[in-house]
């Protein structure tokens, strides 16, 4: 195996990269090193003997480099929370870049196409539980390009000749997660605002169970050309999640209870003035996802067709997270 990781100096690419490497494979990880934890993840994987080649998707050249010789790609480039970006951004990136990819991995010998969407395409609160059938409600640039990304690999993959499979990861976690570090270290200080009540339901899976749903996808033929969700063993709920983080943690309290209306107010005005001023927001409409999200998965089909089972449950979970981010020492 010679496998591309695209966005693997990200979390869960970094990961798959890793363990592609643990696999014996061979790994290209093609990726921005802009922030420092993308800088940090590439070091990590360079010194396990991963060919780094920064740069961007948009990059028809660069995406010609990295596919030479690959035989699997795992393709998780992704504009996502870029608040203060146009929507052309995230077309030319989710959308024009995938185009490239695909165009690349055709004149290949790419045997494995494994495409990473997201459960976000269902929006981000649903009764029930949702299933790969229910109804799609993207709700924002970044979910509606990733609709249309999916199709765009449905329709040019099996054209090239490209097996390919699409899965959606619900709520990732894990060790190098720069997205759940803001609750730790607010939940280990005490200090962690809770707006709203944190009663909706949210489907936590761990990294490595996703991990392990990738290199499934690689070797089950009924996993060709379908698209699948990927969730963990149970849903909590915020709360819960706090909770746990609090346990994990020893901390006495995670902090104060506020009221979510005025701050969902305050993220939409906040986005729309820096959007029309081109700056990079500070809190946006998305990133208040977190605490008004109430969705529960359905991963039967992944369980069968992968042959898959999510094994690592939300205490184990949160437990080697932060154990994880106390060792490298970012909880501060």
């Amino acid at each position: 195996m010679r496998l591309l990781v695209t966005g693997g100096t990200g979390f869960i690419g970094s990961h798959l990269a890793e363990a592609g490497r643990r696999r014996g494979a061979e790994v290209v990880v093609l990726g921005l090193t802009d922030r420092p934890e993308e800088r940090a993840n590439a070091q990590l994987l360079a010194g396990q003997g991963v060919e780094i080649l920064p740069g961007s998707i948009t990059d028809g050249e660069l995406c010609e480099r990295a596919m030479r010789g690959v035989s699997h790609v795992f393709h998780l480039a992704v504009a996502m929370r870029e608040g203060g970006k146009r929507d052309e951004f995230f077309e030319a990136v989710n959308l024009d870049g995938t185009r490239r990819l695909l165009d690349a991995a055709g004149r290949g010998r790419v045997e494995r196409f494994i495409y990473c969407g997201t459960i976000g395409i269902y929006g981000h609160r649903a009764p029930g539980i949702t299933s790969e059938a229910s109804p799609l409600r993207p709700g924002n640039i970044y979910e509606r390009t990733k609709v249309a990304a999916e199709r765009l690999v449905g329709e040019l993959a099996p054209a090239a000749g490209v097996p390919f499979t699409v899965l959606r990861p619900a709520d990732v976690y894990g060790p190098r997660d720069q997205r759940l570090l803001k609750l730790f270290k607010g939940v280990s200080a005490g200090r962690f605002p809770l707006f709203g009540g944190g009663t909706g339901r949210r489907h936590m899976v761990y990294v490595d169970d996703v991990v392990e749903a990738f290199f499934q996808a690689c070797v089950r033929r009924e996993a060709v050309g379908e698209a699948m969700i990927v969730a963990g063993p149970r849903t909590c709920t915020l709360r819960d999640l706090i909770e746990e983080v609090r346990r994990a943690t020893g901390s006495p309290r995670f902090g104060r209870r506020l009221p979510l209306a005025p701050m969902l107010a305050a993220a939409a005005v906040v986005e729309d003035l820096c959007q029309a001023l081109h700056l990079d927001p500070p809190i946006y409409r998305r990133r208040m996802d977190f605490f008004t999200s109430d969705s529960e998965f359905d991963t039967s089909l992944a369980r069968r067709l992968l042959d898959w089972t999510p094994r690592v449950d939300l205490p184990d979970g949160v437990r080697r997270t932060y154990e994880s981010y106390r060792t490298a020492g970012e909880l501060g």
